[in-house]
């Protein structure tokens, strides 16, 4: 797999939570599965820096919270393979979760506008990584960020057909 270009990069806040999306145009042998496709992206450049959100890339000594996962740990195995209705799912029973208090109506309009972006989606397939799957004590998440993530997820979502892949992070300290 090869990274072409960044298409997009959108950051959506809604007080303390945000969605951090990154579209990437990649170039993909036919010979290489979506597995690895996927495996191999959580380990680039890409992954690592391009995807992270603008102040931190800014201002990357300034102490930002960063990505919850340790690359060097994760790998595919750890990710959750669905479509375009288990990522629907997966939002709907996570905003359906019992624990919310009145942060639940900032996480409602994330929701709604990261559907608009959803429903673009092809017949793409997703991969999804959450850190309330890991026990604290996991060497797969990285401390303090694990720590003071009140939720941590990833959505990578794979469309071969347009040779695209995004990154949409979801985060709420």
């Amino acid at each position: 797999m090869t990274i072409i270009d960044t298409k997009r990069h959108i950051e959506i806040n809604e007080g303390f939570q945000v969605i951090n999306l990154t579209e990437f145009a990649i170039g993909v042998d036919k010979q290489i599965c979506n597995d690895e496709i996927i495996d191999n992206f959580i380990r680039s450049k890409q992954f690592s820096f391009d995807c992270l959100r603008d102040c931190v890339k800014a201002e990357p000594d300034k102490g930002y919270l960063r990505q919850a996962f340790d690359i060097d740990k994760i790998n595919i195995n750890d990710f959750k393979k669905t479509d375009k209705k288990g990522v629907s799912k997966f939002l709907f029973d996570f905003i359906n979760e019992p624990n919310w208090g009145n942060d639940r109506n900032e996480f409602a309009k994330l929701l709604d506008r990261y559907f608009i972006i959803h429903n673009e989606f092809g017949d793409n397939e997703f991969y999804i990584l959450s850190k309330n799957w890991f026990d604290k004590e996991d060497e797969r998440v990285i401390e303090p960020e694990s720590l003071i993530y009140i939720y941590y997820f990833l959505i990578i979502s794979l469309d071969r057909k347009s040779s695209s892949l995004t990154l949409i992070e979801w985060a709420y300290d």
